[in-house]
């Protein structure tokens, strides 16, 4: 081979040269590819390996676990019991059997005896008021649950009672803090149909909920000595009453006398001292009673007898 024979064909040599390299190159790296395979290949087969064994086992809590989650739940219920018992003094109960008739009379002799508290306290009330009662106080009464299964009238007439007790008991503390005035009451309605006595406010009674409420609102004009009174009594009452909104609007003082008359001798009036005028409020007060329903076989609840 000579060099007049490399220069005639010096294009062949160099593409021959070039595919040697490539050829080379491309080997190389299928050597590498094929030991990266290998590693890939085999860390899958080992955590495969370990899928299989966790996916063989059956896993079970320890012994140790177990008394701590039993420790944990013994003090949830010791805690409980403990918040039903501070919070939840009494509950309202409706007597056994109660007939919608039979709520009827009770309701008649609760608003007599709230009438007659009023009077006696000086706290004013219109004539035939029904203390958010209405509806079923009416001549002649509607009858509440008619037309209904016995298990929905039960639920209904229960209901009633409640709220019957508790504005009893949130008209009394009015009454007792001596109130100007009671104007209008309403509840959330137990039965379709609404009326002047309605309340937008649904009842909260879901008996998987951890409490129950009842929602009221009292309308009534007072001093501000009486609503602080007012609301400090709710505080101390043996039911769980909670004040969730009050709206109070001052009422202004009438304006002073003016005296234009003289003095004689021409000299101008001493000026007419008034006696200092109180400050009344109209108050709008939106209550709930919250009720917690508490565990069967619980101690922290005790019945409270009808009054």
């Amino acid at each position: 081979m000579n060099l007049k024979w490399l220069k005639q064909h010096a294009l062949v040599v160099a593409f021959v040269a070039a595919f040697v390299i490539v050829l080379g190159v491309v080997i190389w790296l299928q050597q590498q590819a094929s030991g990266n395979k290998a590693g890939i290949d085999a860390a899958l087969e080992e955590q495969m390996s370990q899928l299989s064994h966790l996916l063989q086992t059956k896993p079970a809590p320890t012994r140790e676990n177990i008394d701590i989650l039993k420790q944990d739940h013994a003090q949830v219920d010791r805690l409980y019991q403990e918040l039903l018992a501070s919070v939840a003094h009494s509950r309202i109960h409706a007597p056994p059997d109660l007939r919608p008739v039979a709520f009827l009379q009770m309701m008649a002799s609760h608003l007599a005896k709230l009438r007659q508290a009023a009077e006696a306290a000086k706290v004013k009330i219109v004539e035939g008021f029904a203390f958010g009662f209405s509806r079923y106080a009416g001549t002649p009464p509607a009858i509440p649950a008619r037309n209904l299964s016995e298990e929905d009238t039960k639920r209904v007439v229960t209901l009633l009672v409640k709220q019957l007790r508790a504005i009893e008991k949130i008209s009394s503390l009015l009454i007792e803090s001596h109130v100007d005035d009671i104007t209008q009451i309403r509840r959330s309605e137990v039965e379709s149909g609404g009326g002047s006595d309605a309340l937008d406010v649904p009842i909260v009674n879901d008996p998987r909920a951890l409490y129950e409420t009842l929602p009221f609102e009292f309308q009534f004009r007072c001093t501000p000595e009486a609503l602080r009174d007012f609301l400090n009594s709710l505080t101390k009452s043996d039911w769980f009453f909670a004040v969730r909104r009050v709206q109070v609007v001052g009422e202004p003082p009438p304006p002073p006398e003016k005296s234009g008359a003289a003095s004689p001798g021409g000299a101008p009036a001493p000026p007419v001292v008034s006696a200092p005028t109180r400050t009344h409020l109209a108050v709008t007060v939106r209550i709930d009673l919250i009720e917690f329903p508490g565990k069967p076989g619980g101690k922290a609840e005790t019945e409270k007898p009808d009054a």
